[in-house]
């Protein structure tokens, strides 16, 4: 297995760790005394159904219960869903995620790639309908983009699951950083299942709630077969006790999601703005993001030199389309909160 992430800390000496994008706030008060309590309860099998935690799911989303499925984190089922579609070709604008490759090489795919333009500042693109044909088995988006930050507009989004109905092309849509994004509603695509069956949503406790090690993802569909198929690619009792309890209760957080959101908005502008104001040298251009991470172009030791002060940033350059150029290279930085953020741009001033 080859580890693509990052928040490899267990390797190295971190006190900082910008290189995950994990919700800064932490899990939602009384997560940890739920998962706590699920761990005593761990004589006992988890709910292999999930009742609880995807009825709660199904209001919170605004969805049927019976077009949701839980996984252990969106990559589970991510997997699941190459399993059992074996696409012969995949579609993937890039850079992306570098786990879409993975799982499709994984089971004898080929990845077709779109390469997004960094002149444009990697939005995709009009002409990227271009490209869904009827010899393409599934495109693979991420809505926010990682690691760009950038998010497809709704207009183009629809228009892209419109051409996947034509071509009987599968769409899986990454929706796992939409909730850091102001504009969720605007932009999910969660809404129009029924409208194109060939959809399937992914979301994750992972991120906006903070909880990467309990491992707790979803998906969205409105096809039954597809479901039906998912949940024979993934083995019984796949989310845990102290998974779901704790996931449950997340739910519960009342504004929690607002609180992140607005501490994310002002976090992020504040960052953007202190990394143009570094000595010239350390970065050459930095790109917008809706997300809660940046994505900029510096030097190409950064990564290195900042790990020699404790601090763990994502470095870019087995990202597809971010490829190292001369004496630069490509990094991405979590939104954290400001001491953190302070901290990072302060060792970087230092260098």
């Amino acid at each position: 297995m080859e580890y693509l992430h990052g928040g490899d800390v267990y390797r190295n000496r971190v006190r900082h760790d910008f290189s995950v994008n994990i919700n800064p706030l932490g899990m939602p008060p009384g997560c940890v005394e739920a998962a706590k309590r699920g761990v005593e309860l761990c004589a006992q099998y988890p709910d292999w159904r999930g009742e609880e935690l995807r009825g709660l799911l199904a209001q919170q989303e605004d969805v049927k219960a019976e077009q949701l499925i839980l996984g252990n984190g969106a990559a589970e089922l991510l997997y699941a869903l190459i399993a059992y579609l074996r696409p012969k070709r995949a579609l993937i604008p890039i850079p992306a995620f570098g786990e879409y490759e993975a799982a499709v090489t994984a089971f004898g795919g080929e990845c077709v790639f779109w390469r997004m333009r960094e002149e444009t500042g990697f939005c995709l693109e009009e002409a990227f309908l271009n490209a869904v044909r009827a010899d393409i088995s599934l495109v693979l988006l991420c809505n926010p983009n990682n690691p760009t930050g950038v998010s497809v507009g709704k207009e183009l989004l629809l228009r892209i699951a419109g051409r996947c109905e034509e071509t009987g092309t599968w769409l899986c849509v990454d929706e796992c950083f939409l909730p850091f994004v102001g504009r969720e509603a605007e932009l999910t695509l969660k809404h129009s299942l029924e409208r194109f069956p060939h959809v399937i949503v992914l979301r994750a406790f992972t991120k906006i709630f903070g909880m990467p090690g309990l491992r707790l993802g979803y998906a969205m569909a409105a096809d039954r077969s597809l479901l039906s198929g998912l949940r024979r690619c993934l083995q019984p009792w796949n989310t845990s006790v102290p998974a779901q309890m704790a996931g449950i209760q997340a739910l519960r957080a009342q504004g929690f999601v607002g609180e992140t959101v607005r501490l994310i908005d002002t976090e992020r502008e504040f960052l953007s703005r202190e990394l143009s104001l570094l000595p010239p040298g350390i970065v050459e251009k930095q790109y917008p993001s809706e997300a809660n991470f940046l994505l900029f172009r510096g030097r190409k030791d950064l990564y290195q030199r900042l790990l020699e002060t404790q601090i763990l940033i994502r470095d870019c350059g087995n990202y597809r389309g971010l490829e190292e150029s001369g004496s630069r290279g490509y990094f991405r930085i979590a939104v954290r909160i400001r001491e953190e953020n302070e901290a990072l741009l302060d060792a970087m001033r230092r260098l």
